[in-house]
């Protein structure tokens, strides 16, 4: 992203948990988001728990005064550095900040966990972000060993 805001990364907090359940309106954003087994209806304990922030490397991508942006996390799956929840404020969508996510992510990912590629699952009705992810040069490819996600395209990059 050149000549935009600086954006960086940072580790997700409660609060921002907070705030980033107003971006999920419905069952189906946040099934597409979250995936399968992520409930819908939420509370803040639910929200948390199905997000494990506890468990997964999360970051809250933020821009110059430090508002919330985006969110994703990353994980070894694979032999990858897997890409996982990721999502831009309804309000930055548009303006190149998925772009950067996904820049910052996977390289503080791929150092982390000492791999080269990265994957990701994305919904097969989520045009936008498969779109996005094919021009960061993401392509299908087969889940190792199995059948992957149900309505989602296996993606590595």
């Amino acid at each position: 992203m050149t000549g935009g805001p600086p954006l960086t990364l940072a580790r997700a907090t409660p609060p921002q948990l907070l705030e980033m359940m107003n971006w999920f309106p419905s069952a189906e954003s946040c099934r597409i988001w979250g995936g399968p087994e992520f409930r819908f209806s939420f509370s803040a304990e639910t929200f948390r728990a199905d997000c494990q922030l506890l468990d997964l490397p999360s970051f809250a991508l933020l821009d110059a005064d430090a508002a919330l942006c985006g969110f994703g996390q990353y994980y070894l799956r694979a032999g990858r550095c897997h890409l996982a929840r990721l999502v831009i404020a309804p309000t930055c969508r548009g303006r190149g900040f998925g772009t950067r996510l996904i820049e910052l992510l996977a390289d503080a990912g791929k150092a982390a966990l000492g791999v080269e590629q990265c994957s990701l699952f994305v919904s097969t009705t989520n045009t936008a972000a498969l779109a996005l992810y094919q021009r960061l040069g993401f392509v299908r490819a087969e889940y190792p060993g199995g059948p992957g996600l149900p309505g989602a395209y296996y993606m590595v990059r």
